[in-house]
């Protein structure tokens, strides 16, 4: 059931659910394309999110309730969108105790092999569910229960760029040096950082996110830093 608030003054949000499930992200991610595509002579932002999206639109060009009507009768078409250009990333990770800072007590608590989990983490085709936090900080879902952990009771005050974390069903890479309470078991070699400006475009909703193992070698060759 769709359901259109008030945010502010000139930005509403459109509700598709009250809880993340593994369809929404598609459903949202080809809704904010059709906003872009039908109102772009109005709409300024459209910034799609885990179970909604927030549109904020010209007061100058339109007020409220005009919006709000053009906004639910796209809802009422319905228009069931084939794709939405979502794009597969490809993420390699080094999995070990040297980078993992929480890898040896999760093996403990789950009573696991490293080869065990490494399988567990990159054999999942994640979604991204929204981005935020930081630029190109991308929440991906969901992880295997087996391996699901709560965040950290007292978050870190600095995890290095590139770390790969864990908190409850999701996962998600630290593109930059930033205080954080999830549960680091293993570090990218790419530089996901704003240096390159096309990493803010780097996650979008819907698309998917697979995690691949290298070894330490590798790791460094790629330009990885310890």
């Amino acid at each position: 059931m769709h359901k259109i608030i008030l945010a502010s003054e000139d930005s509403i949000l459109i509700y598709f659910g009250d809880k993340v499930n593994a369809s929404l992200p598609i459903i949202i991610q080809n809704f904010a394309n059709q906003i872009k595509a039908t109102l772009s002579d109005v709409v300024i932002d459209v910034i799609p999110s885990y179970t909604s999206i927030q549109v904020r639109y010209d007061l100058n060009k339109i007020e409220y309730s005009a919006f709000v009507e053009r906004v639910s009768m796209l809802l009422n078409q319905a228009i069931e969108m084939t794709s939405c250009n979502a794009k597969l990333v490809q993420i390699p990770v080094y999995y070990d105790t040297e980078v993992g800072l929480d890898l040896k007590r999760l093996l403990n608590e789950k009573n696991l092999d490293l080869p065990t989990f490494i399988a567990l983490h990159s054999n999942q085709q994640y979604q991204v569910y929204a981005v935020g936090f930081s630029p190109a900080f991308a929440y991906l879902g969901e992880v295997d229960t087996r391996i699901q952990v709560p965040r950290l009771p007292t978050p870190r005050i600095k995890i290095p760029a590139g770390s790969v974390g864990i908190a409850d069903n999701q996962t998600a890479v630290y593109p930059v040096d930033s205080s954080g309470g999830w549960n680091i078991v293993g570090r990218t070699p790419l530089d996901l950082s704003l240096k390159n400006p096309d990493n803010i475009r780097k996650f979008g909703v819907g698309d998917t996110v697979t995690f691949h193992s290298i070894t330490r070698d590798e790791f460094l060759s790629s330009g990885g830093v310890l």
